[in-house]
């Protein structure tokens, strides 16, 4: 018996054995910008493995998280530049690593989509209990069975296909993610940098209003201005402090908010190296404009096409029903034994799955839609970056040649003159406010300008700084 029972089985596995064609789909490549750089990610999902954990990541790569401890320590006695901080970052974030979980999940889900339904084995006795000579087991029938569904219509390699994409889905989301913390990243730094700025700025007033108040002070003692000369100059002194004080207060949390993108509750560096002055001309926007492909948001449209449409195949195979293979053997209660064998249909007549596949193809439809109006959205952000951009490089330029040489030059010469009785103390304080102003309006023209520079390199995935590819069907 039980060899033919093995042979029932063996059976019913080959009889089910549909074979899974292979279907690869092209994984999404990391945009250029950043690409260099490391990022966090864990170890593809392993049958048997279990549910990911936390502990996971601990176990990927040890090495990798000692050498990530160990320079983020090294950095609380360091310099910090832009490409240590990214690379900080992308290895440490804690909002990039929930989208490596969400990439893990989705190839666990690749897997499940490959099993077959499992075979089921089962017991029955007949005819037993009753009467008339059949209150024993004398006259009883006993069947062991196992059975399979068979499915038809390519359903498993649909199926997976699917969840192939799905999976594709999962890295664009997880590359579109990585961009975010990049450009979050480089946001961050610009702001410490321009802190920085008007901290340096700051004290630097502050000295030449303590100077102004020295110069006032010898002024008064020499009978040469009035007393109430004194108090203004008090005023400005105290000014001076609290805008230092406000311009250390604020470097301070720049320098927290930047340190918090890897992780870290408080700065562990003494001071951003970098240049905020590194200003170059926009490049044509028709050449901005030609790399908007490569912007996830819109790359990922080509795949999430694909993926409905393989869900309105999947939808679609469902109307060709699955089989159900039984065989078993059944012994008698006199001893003797046979084979049984039996086939499962079902009767598709309610239905027929026409719901679900209306609504997998409505939804492959909105996609097409949601693919325009996707590129729609980053062109018109690309546009308006552009504009921040040219705009605060024209600023920067008008700044640097015109009105800070200028203000620099006014405040240099009243405040000499004031020295010599030339000039009144009032018009000293508006040159030096004339000074003051201009000095930030150039940082905050600089931070306006590397942001947008951020904000462009993030809409069309590249560095502004790389050679931009020529567009189609145009000639170097």
């Amino acid at each position: 018996m039980g060899a033919r029972l093995f042979l029932t089985l063996a059976l019913t596995l080959v009889l089910s054995a549909c074979g899974l064609s292979s279907y690869e789909v092209a994984r999404p490549e990391p945009r250029p910008l950043g690409r260099e750089f490391a990022t966090l990610s864990l170890p593809p999902f392993m049958a048997g493995g279990g549910a990911g954990s936390a502990r996971d990541v601990d176990q990927a790569d040890p090495t990798d998280r000692v050498k990530q401890s160990s320079v983020a320590s090294g950095e609380r006695s360091a310099q910090l530049t832009l490409d240590r901080a990214l690379a900080l970052s992308l290895l440490n974030s804690p909002e990039l690593a929930v989208f490596s979980f969400d990439t893990r999940a989705a190839e666990a889900r690749t897997l499940q989509a490959g099993y077959r339904p499992n075979p089921e084995i089962s017991t029955q006795t007949e005819d037993f209990g009753g009467t008339r000579g059949r209150g024993g087991l004398q006259q009883s029938q006993t069947t062991l069975a196992l059975s399979q569904i068979v499915e038809l219509g390519d359903k498993r390699t649909n199926r997976v296909r699917l969840a192939r994409l799905d999976e594709n889905l999962a890295a664009w989301d997880y590359e579109t993610k990585r961009l975010d913390v990049f450009v979050e990243v480089t946001k961050a730094f610009v702001a410490v940098l321009a802190a920085q700025r008007k901290q340096e700025l700051a004290d630097a007033m502050l000295r030449i209003e303590q100077e102004l108040h020295v110069t006032v002070m010898d002024r008064i003692r020499a009978g040469r201005v009035s007393p109430l000369e004194q108090r203004r100059a008090d005023v400005t002194l105290a000014n001076g402090r609290i805008a230092s004080d406000k311009a250390n207060r604020e470097l301070r949390e720049a320098r927290d908010k930047l340190t918090a993108l890897w992780g870290d509750g408080e700065a562990v560096f003494i001071r951003a190296e970098g240049d905020l002055n590194d200003v170059t001309p926009p490049p044509p926007f028709e050449k901005l404009a030609a790399l908007i492909t490569q912007n996830p948001e819109v790359a990922r449209w080509m795949t999430e096409i694909q993926q409905r449409e393989a869900r309105v195949t999947v939808e679609r195979s469902k109307n060709v029903p699955d089989i159900t293979l039984q065989g078993g053997v059944r012994r008698h209660g006199d001893g003797g034994t046979a084979f049984v064998a039996g086939i499962g249909i079902p009767l598709p007549l309610f239905g027929l799955n026409r719901g679900n596949l209306g609504e997998a193809q409505a939804q492959l439809g909105k996609s097409h839609a949601q693919q325009r109006a996707a590129e729609v959205r980053v062109a018109a952000a690309l546009r308006q970056s552009y504009m921040q951009l040219a705009g605060a490089y024209d600023e920067i330029e008008s700044l640097r040649r015109d009105v800070l040489p200028a203000a620099e030059a006014a405040f240099s010469g009243i405040n000499i003159g004031y020295r010599d009785g030339k000039f009144g103390l009032l018009e000293v304080l508006e040159a030096r406010r004339a000074q003051s102003d201009a000095q930030a309006r150039l940082v905050d023209a600089l931070s306006t300008y590397q942001n947008a520079v951020a904000d462009t390199e993030r809409l069309t995935g590249q560095s502004l700084h790389e050679t931009t590819p020529v567009a189609p069907g145009e000639k170097r």
